[in-house]
């Protein structure tokens, strides 16, 4: 794959302008990269096409109810300009969408919803709350061919055939233009503590993780993450007051095998786990190439020091109680991404390199091989979608010859 650099940009303000710019492309065969903002460019396979379509011009909010816990806003309003404007009448988004655009040196204020969704990423929330996908109620867009379309609608039960609001969410624009989305939200919990425990080695912070989240309590985060020259294990509890207080008072019980830990309240919780979603306990340096690892929990410890004993990682955390795994990655070892990718996958975790230099992505693609069934599944979607291939060519599955020799 040849990367091009400084594409034409196009920023239409319109919803009809963005399906002509793609109908004009589509009649040249011309490849678009599709983005918000561009914050999260170096986030999947980097596209080679001299024209980049940026929708950071649609910042339109359609409709808000409040009480029916319902928005639709177009895809280029800024994530920070819709979290204030929820945060006035005590909403969220549950799925805690990560921002992620420090990592690639962009302006975070900049991270739009249709990045977020696009990218279909969730935060530490995730395992408690659902994913990005399940609070997407609607999507508006444009296919490949420049046709407009819209699915879904206000509420889940409008959902009805294919679930066209999910299979887009998730699909970094290779589907389709995302012009508008229409979001479940919920009221945001008024209180929050988190406790933090010292660790008891990786096995055993998993172990107490799993302990605490099969018990009836409100933990929407449990992490592990680097801390000064060790670990913590991090658990968050959310809700009205007096069930935070009940809820961290059973986690303080010494009968449930907790250790004492130390407790942060309110905007120190909040900025904890904005850290977290955010993968600054990495300490990663500005080269570093940075990896997130969907497997079993129960595979993490393990995994973890293999990776570690083969010197294939410099910080690594764990979120999701153990599911997802980041780690930060020196540059420099030829087969480190094959390595650490074969490791994974033997312990069935799915390895994405969500930061690196774009000749690595290239090489050795950002996301692992797919199965061939779903290799072929994945294709005869796109080209219902974009017969031409013009939308964010390469950006999630590069050519089958070339994943084969990686």
């Amino acid at each position: 794959m040849s990367i091009l650099a400084d594409p034409i940009v196009y920023r239409p303000t319109r919803a009809p302008d963005v399906a002509e710019m793609v109908r004009a492309a589509c009649s040249k065969g011309q490849a678009l990269a599709i983005a918000g903002n561009g914050t999260r460019h170096g986030l999947g396979n980097p596209v080679a096409a001299a024209v980049r379509l940026e929708v950071g011009g649609l910042r339109t909010v359609h409709f808000y109810e409040p009480d029916d816990l319902v928005i639709r806003v177009d895809a280029g309003l800024p994530l920070a300009e819709l979290t204030a404007i929820l945060a006035e009448h005590r909403q969220y988004l549950p799925f805690e969408p990560p921002v992620h655009a420090v990592l690639y040196g962009t302006d975070p204020a900049r991270a739009t919803i249709g990045g977020a969704i696009g990218t279909g990423l969730s935060g530490p929330r995730r395992f408690q709350a659902g994913a990005a996908r399940d609070f997407v109620l609607g999507v508006a867009g444009v296919n490949g061919q420049g046709e407009s379309f819209s699915a879904g609608g206000r509420t889940m039960k409008n959902v009805t055939g294919y679930d066209l609001p999910k299979l887009v969410t998730g699909a970094f624009g290779t589907l389709a233009v995302l012009t508008s989305v229409t979001l479940k939200v919920l009221p945001a919990p008024p209180e929050e503590r988190t406790l933090l425990l010292s660790s008891a080695g990786l096995a055993g912070d998993i172990a107490r993780m799993a302990t605490v989240l099969a018990q009836p309590l409100a933990v929407t985060g449990a992490a592990v993450v680097p801390d000064g020259d060790g670990r913590v294990v991090a658990l968050r509890v959310e809700g009205s007051r007096p069930a935070v207080t009940d809820h961290m008072g059973r986690l303080a019980d010494p009968a449930s095998g907790l250790p004492p830990g130390r407790v942060l309240e309110g905007p120190a919780s909040t900025s904890f786990w904005t850290g977290v979603r955010e993968l600054v306990p990495l300490a990663a340096g500005p080269d570093d190439w940075l990896w997130r690892i969907h497997l079993p929990a129960t595979a993490a410890a393990g995994l973890a020091d293999r990776l570690r004993g083969e010197g294939l990682v410099a910080s690594l955390m764990l979120d999701w109680g153990g599911a997802l795994l980041f780690c930060a990655m020196k540059p420099g070892r030829e087969d480190s991404v094959t390595r650490l990718r074969a490791l994974a996958a033997a312990e069935a975790g799915r390895a994405i390199l969500i930061r690196a230099p774009d000749a690595v992505r290239a090489a050795h693609g950002a996301f692992p091989a797919p199965d061939p069934a779903v290799r072929a599944l994945s294709e005869r979607t796109r080209r219902v979608f974009d017969p031409a291939g013009i939308l964010n060519p390469g950006r999630m599955t590069r050519p089958a010859k070339e994943d084969a020799a990686c």
